[in-house]
């Protein structure tokens, strides 16, 4: 895998060298800034009146964690495992999509202005530190300032990007590049000391753990092969020997760091509190995630060009297929890169794994335009691995839009810098062959851009928060008590109404600042005798009452018989100090009139109806 020198010796005036080599970064950067706020709208708040993205229970499962994080750091809890969801059972933090890095790092944020502005932050800063972070690491291999920055906007607003936007954890992607940065340190350049080569990526790896874990597997997945390809190459060579020495002291240093930072939250997550005994999800949910090998080509719902061009071309690719999807022109760009570029050793390099990637983001089975084929592929392999077992196929696209933009980058240089020595018509003034020369790299990078254009700016809908929740009102509630709420938060169910509200009082848990704990919740729990996790707090008894309240959320039930007694006996049971009734799915005033039958009358404030003192009520009325 080869690399772009450049001359070592520095100019006399060092220091308008140094302004000549870092203003293209902090250009490349300001126009990331700006496109990324483009996309998101450029009139859009990043107050907590509005939520990035309009992604419902899955949204506010995230910000409740960067709460999370800020609130077990300030008060000394265990970050690792929580109470104050699934009261009194509690929740493994590191089994679920925690992101605990990031809560870390942006505490202050959290701690100043609450942990849905620290949420509109991070999906923003995800963007731009991704796509700035892949044009850094593409400079390895250019010269040329723009071939890099159009390399890390086809990675940073790409497909994959756009579509999990909802999903912070799957978007912070700035470590898988720099990642391969080092391991290419370590396998070809290796002009960096060991020490430093290992300890960075073995850090690297640490940090990509706790933003996601799933992240980190695949790109050790991929970093593996790469190697493999790498050695495979290099078998017969002679130079093979002389930087083994190398490789192994960097994987020394990677380990040593990587295992300290890492010994506590892996032991955490395998054998911790509530731990999960097999995958998250089910089998058969898993294997449906999968891509389709016209994925590439077919754009998706976010794309502008989605319902003009293609609307009913490939009508039958499957919808998790979007975020492998690169568009016409970017794949003639790659494909036209490797073939005149074929003896540049990383361009096939990266042609290769980008195919690898591609070939395992399509799942278990192949499938043709949505068409089961039953032809087995090598992700097969994986899904029946110990501890590889819960891998969406889908989520190695990250990898082959990363290398296609690599390649699409080195191509852009290489265009460049041939250009420059073009025997252009003499029809062509000699002053204007110069901007020719870097106008068609630029119009060709912009051409391979245009298909990831979104359709339109990404919605920000409405908090929907309480004043109760926002205001001194919220005081009433203990600080550290537990709370029975309706709707009784867990996993949403799809296809039915008012989902994306069903865990609404874990955004209002969330911007009280952890004041409250709650029974019920939405992550990851294990469940006995059963191979996969579920995404629902462990039931309390008397189960009638979960089931109560989940009834008239989505719907209207007959109470079951004695509903009072079971009410009161459930508050009693799991210590209960305070109800509250949220206004929210068909039946709140149901919910409302059954509790005012168990517990007498709430204070309705800020829309919310509030039993407080629930003990003191239950011992003034034992009947």
């Amino acid at each position: 895998m080869d690399r772009v020198d450049r001359p070592s010796s520095r100019p006399p005036d060092g220091g308008r060298w140094r302004v000549r080599q870092w203003w293209p970064a902090a250009v490349s950067l300001a126009l990331y800034i700006f496109l990324t706020f483009l996309e998101f709208g450029l009139s859009t708040s990043l107050g907590s009146g509005r939520v990035a993205v309009e992604d419902g229970s899955d949204g506010v499962n995230q910000i409740w964690f960067l709460e999370w994080t800020q609130y077990a750091i300030a008060h000394g809890h265990n970050p690792f495992f929580s109470q104050w969801q699934s009261f009194p059972t509690g929740l493994n933090v590191l089994s679920d999509t925690s992101m605990i890095a990031l809560g870390t790092v942006f505490s202050p944020i959290t701690t100043l202005f609450g942990p849905v502005v620290t949420w509109n932050v991070l999906v923003r800063l995800a963007v731009i530190v991704s796509a700035f972070s892949m044009c850094l690491v593409l400079r390895r291999w250019t010269r040329w300032w723009p071939a890099a920055f159009v390399g890390g906007a086809v990675y940073g607003y790409s497909a994959y990007i756009t579509f999990n936007l909802g999903h912070l954890f799957l978007v912070f992607v700035p470590l898988p590049p720099l990642m391969f940065l080092l391991l290419h340190e370590t396998l070809v350049r290796q002009q960096w000391r060991p020490v430093v080569t290992g300890g960075l990526l073995g850090a690297a790896c640490a940090v990509q753990y706790l933003v996601s874990s799933e992240i980190l597997t695949t790109t050790v997945l991929m970093g593996a092969g790469a190697t493999v390809l790498y050695l495979y190459l290099l078998a017969f060579r002679s130079t093979l020997r002389t930087k083994l020495a190398y490789m192994g002291n960097c994987l020394i240093y990677a380990i040593v760091v990587g295992g300290v930072l890492l010994s506590v939250p892996v032991l955490f997550t395998l054998f911790g509190r509530e731990h999960l005994d097999g995958v998250p999800q089910s089998p058969a949910t898993l294997s449906a995630l999968h891509g389709d090998l016209f994925s590439p080509l077919a754009p998706g719902s976010h794309e502008w060009h989605s319902s003009v061009l293609f609307s009913s071309v490939f009508d039958h690719v499957a919808s998790t297929g979007e975020t492998l999807y690169l568009g016409l022109p970017l794949i003639a760009m790659v494909v036209a890169t490797v073939v005149l570029l074929r003896r540049r050793r990383i361009v096939p390099f990266a042609a290769v794994m980008a195919l690898v990637a591609y070939i395992l983001s399509l799942g278990q089975r192949l499938y043709v335009d949505g068409h089961y084929t039953r032809i087995p592929l090598p992700f097969e392999v994986l899904a029946h691995a110990p501890y590889l077992k819960s891998l969406l196929a889908v989520r190695f696209s990250l990898f082959t839009v990363m290398f296609c933009a690599g390649i699409v980058a080195v191509g852009l240089d290489a265009l460049y810098w041939h250009a420059q020595h073009w025997d252009w018509s003499s029809w062509l003034a000699a002053r204007w062959r110069g901007a020719a020369a870097l106008s068609l790299p630029l119009v060709l990078g912009v051409v391979v851009a245009i298909p990831f254009v979104p359709i339109s700016a990404q919605a920000a809908p409405p908090t929907h928060l309480s004043p109760y929740f926002t205001t001194n009102a919220v005081k009433s509630i203990p600080d550290g008590s537990v709370v029975l709420a309706y709707p009784f938060p867990k996993a949403p169910q799809i296809g039915r109404s008012y989902t994306d509200l069903v865990d609404e009082i874990l955004l209002d848990q969330a911007v009280s600042g952890m004041r409250f704990k709650v029974i019920g919740g939405y992550g990851w729990w294990p469940v006995p005798q059963q191979s996969y996790a579920t995404p629902n707090a462990p039931p309390l008894q008397p189960v009638q009452v979960e089931t109560f309240l989940d009834a008239e959320f989505y719907g209207s039930a007959t109470p079951p018989p004695n509903l009072r007694g079971l009410l009161r006996q459930f508050m009693k049971q799991n210590h209960v100090d305070t109800v509250i009734v949220l206004p929210l799915g068909e039946n709140p005033a149901t919910v409302e009139l059954e509790m005012v039958a168990a517990i007498g009358r709430p204070v309705l404030s800020g829309g919310v109806a509030v039993w407080s003192h629930v003990q003191r009520l239950l011992a003034a009325s034992p009947s």
